[in-house]
């Protein structure tokens, strides 16, 4: 054997040697490092909705819960159904007062009969034989006593 090939087995020895304890401190460091106890910590989103979870399986939390819930979705609409009725009734309310208001400045407007007009019209009324209304009783009438 040469120098160099003893040389080179020196070496190889050494180098196994080396990754040996290599492997070996790494293998107990594993060990130590699994075998100790840990506490994992949980988000504090999973803690509360582990918390409303507990809270929620209790049957009577869950049934009022439910209850909660369906007062809910039959409440909502017929407030905004009655709230949609309420602000119709006021746009109606609003209108009829816009046409009340017309209505008297219509009237206000309309030139009123002075004094000898009234008495005209008063007295074409009076001096009528019959009533408009009983007009055509009348003529019958006059038409039966020409006749006989």
């Amino acid at each position: 054997m040469s120098y160099d090939e003893k040389n080179q087995e020196t070496e190889d020895v050494q180098v196994e040697a080396a990754l040996r304890h290599f492997r070996e401190s790494v293998h107990g460091w594993s060990e130590r490092e699994f075998g100790k106890t840990r506490t994992v910590r949980r988000s504090r989103l999973n803690a509360i909705l582990d918390a409303m979870f507990h809270v929620i399986a209790k049957p009577a939390v869950g049934w009022s819960l439910a209850a909660a819930m369906l007062a809910a979705a039959a409440g909502v609409p017929v407030a905004v159904h009655h709230e949609r009725e309420i602000a119709k009734e006021q746009q109606l309310t609003i209108e009829r007062q816009e046409q009340a208001k017309l209505e008297a400045a219509k009237q206000q407007a309309a030139p009123a009969m002075n004094d000898d007009e009234l008495m005209s019209h008063v007295d074409s009324d009076i001096a009528q034989a019959a009533p408009d209304a009983m007009e055509p009783l009348a003529s019958l009438m006059s038409d039966t006593t020409v006749s006989k």
